[in-house]
């Protein structure tokens, strides 16, 4: 079995040989044949997340271990089985859930395990994807992705699950409404390719690359505005003939977006924080109360959400993001790429081609 390992937060990834794992009790071994590079990763391998104000939490201290290997938007074919495992179909490719837990505890037993405080998910607390095989700990986290290519489903398991379950904290939005959605990179993009079968409300995308705003455009029939030429907040106001925006999604997170998101917010409106750049968000205590606001943030997504994303791609046959495929030597490159923003929707590597 061959992978590409952590050994030190901020460190070059290292190649790691050992023998492949003979899987035991529910444990399922798997070939992966793709894995997505997600924002999520870059935090991890740096060792921490920006909280602003100089300001960090360490990764360390949430009880992530080194070695790791990294990687949690995974799709695997079954190599073999332990002997609690049902019957299963080998040689398939399959969308692995990372977000497991404990098994036991209030959050996993509700259907809610990324909420887990014992969590064990795959490439952040156990090892993932960037690896030939990975280990899965039980089938029920397969998920059937029939007539989608694994290159284009894996990153479902993240990014697309993370877009879905931030969109339907905003729901149902009527047509005469307005949500805004900022960042366009993986996560706006995916939020992008489901949001018209979610809702006809009016969908305005805020970046500062034009590259990416294009791209946006040539997905969906949304209306576009460069953050980097503009004052966003008015311009949204005299959008919306100084109503504001009904529901806010804001991807990126960080201070100055934040902030934007807030201030844009029409009365009873919605403001979901998704992203992990990190800032401090400044209010005026009064408003939310005044304008009945509500604030919330939206980590990740059930396994039942997943499902449900999965058919709704297939039966509405949504048009996929950009995604490009990579060798897996290619990983530590391509986080560095994530971090200068210069990845359009997702990179995604293929151990196969290593």
């Amino acid at each position: 079995m061959k992978s590409l390992q952590l050994t030190g937060f901020g460190k070059p990834l290292e190649w790691a040989q050992k023998q492949t794992p003979e899987p035991r009790g529910t444990e399922i071994l798997m070939k992966v044949v793709a894995c997505g590079v997600c924002h999520s990763d870059l935090h991890i391998w740096e060792g921490f997340y920006e909280l602003g104000g100089n300001e960090r939490i360490y990764v360390k201290d949430r009880g992530v271990n080194l070695p790791l290997t990294m990687g949690h938007e995974v799709c695997a074919e079954i190599v073999s089985k332990g002997p609690d495992v049902g019957e299963v179909e080998l040689n398939k490719p399959y969308l692995v859930y990372p977000w497991i837990g404990c098994g036991t505890c209030k959050y996993c037993t509700s259907g809610r395990p990324q909420m887990c405080l014992k969590p064990r998910s795959l490439g952040v607390y156990s090892d993932g994807g960037y690896a030939d095989h990975i280990m899965v700990p039980d089938a029920s986290f397969l998920i059937n992705i029939d007539g989608i290519r694994p290159e284009i489903a894996c990153s479902y398991a993240c990014a697309g699950l993370t877009a879905y379950g931030a969109l339907k904290k905003t729901m149902p939005l009527q047509s005469d409404e307005t949500l805004v959605l900022i960042g366009a990179g993986g996560l706006g993009m995916m939020a992008v390719q489901f949001v018209r079968a979610l809702t006809a409300a009016r969908v305005i995308m805020i970046d500062v690359d034009d590259v990416k705003l294009a791209a946006v455009r040539q997905m969906e029939q949304v209306e576009t505005i460069n953050s980097s030429t503009s004052d966003v907040t008015k311009v949204v106001m005299q959008m919306t003939g100084g109503v504001g925006a009904n529901a806010v999604i804001d991807f990126v997170n960080n201070e100055t977006t934040a902030n934007a998101a807030f201030s844009m917010l029409a009365k009873n409106g919605v403001m979901v924080m998704v992203g992990l750049f990190g800032g401090k968000l400044h209010i005026s205590t009064p408003v939310p109360a005044l304008k009945n606001l509500t604030i919330r943030g939206s980590y990740t997504g059930s396994l039942t959400e997943l499902k449900e994303l999965i058919e709704l791609v297939k039966i509405k046959h949504l048009k996929s993001i950009p995604v490009k495929t990579f060798p897996l030597d290619e990983a530590a490159h391509l986080l560095q790429e994530i971090k200068d923003g210069k990845v359009i929707g997702r990179a995604v590597l293929t151990p196969d081609r290593t």
